[in-house]
């Protein structure tokens, strides 16, 4: 087996990075997870029914328990405690029916949920 270095601040770098990475998007469409990647970040976004929100946050926990599992298996550490979680909606009736969420496990972790968040999407 041949271990292979790229140096930090080399210009394959993103290159080789990027394409390190490329698996975890198919890991995470395979759950049903929209994502938007940002160099290494990773933006999850999933759908609730306000109804019934346990389906759709199971579903987020598994997902990112497969991530977590993916980023040890190849040498990446997933760190969740840097995570942020926030819960959008349309109209103030979806807001308030799923108020009632407060925390969720994201990779293990339980993450609460916050009014507002640091985005670093591309679209400024």
């Amino acid at each position: 087996m041949c271990n292979a270095v790229v140096l930090q601040g080399s210009v394959l770098g993103p290159l080789l990075f990027t394409a390190y990475m490329s698996p975890v998007g198919d890991l995470i469409s395979s759950h049903g997870v929209v994502y938007h990647k940002f160099t290494d970040d990773i933006q999850l976004v999933i759908g609730l029914n306000t109804s019934d929100t346990t389906a759709a946050l199971q579903c987020l926990s598994q997902c990112t328990t497969a991530v977590r599992t993916w980023f040890l298996r190849n040498g990446l550490q997933l760190n969740a405690n840097k995570s942020e979680l926030m819960i959008l909606g349309i109209t103030p009736a979806q807001l308030h029916s799923s108020a009632a969420v407060s925390v969720v496990d994201v990779a293990g972790t339980t993450l609460p949920v916050s009014s507002q968040l640091k985005s670093l999407s591309r679209d400024h």
